[in-house]
């Protein structure tokens, strides 16, 4: 019987960075490299806004899950980008919901429409967010 080749990257295909804002419970903004158009006519890098309320595992899993639906529907996307976003806690308030929910819905007010790979908007829990705060983390994912 032949012995059988081995192939192996020479680039990693998913690199995982420390940062302090690693937490268990988070908000994570997946992104692409190359900018889409919403029907607002707005582009936007943003395909999907998620929470970890499983454990920190979940930013690469979804990732992963989600790459993989992007790279077969979506043209030229070679890259996924994971990005953090974290606030300060709360007495008796799940503040990583409220900020996922916030951050979707800032995302609703400015293109008119959910990011891509999001299903449901959630509803709005609290304001307990100021609403440039808000607006000025999803403009930094426009072109």
């Amino acid at each position: 019987m032949r012995a059988l080749l081995i192939n192996c990257t020479p680039r990693p295909l998913l690199t995982i960075t420390r940062s302090k804002r690693w937490q268990k419970r988070m908000v994570y903004i997946l992104a692409t490299p190359k900018s889409h158009k919403y029907k607002s006519g707005f582009r936007s890098r943003i395909i999907y806004i998620g929470t970890t309320g499983k454990g920190a595992g979940r930013p690469a899993a979804s990732a992963v899950n989600k790459a993989s639906q992007a790279f077969g529907e979506l043209f030229g996307v070679k890259t996924i980008e994971v990005h953090i976003a974290t606030c300060a806690g709360r007495p008796a308030v799940k503040t990583w919901k409220v900020l996922e929910s916030a951050l979707i819905d800032a995302f609703w007010k400015r293109y008119f429409e959910l990011p891509r790979y999001n299903k449901a908007r959630p509803k709005m829990k609290n304001d307990l967010f100021n609403r440039r705060g808000l607006e000025g983390v999803i403009q930094q994912f426009e072109p």
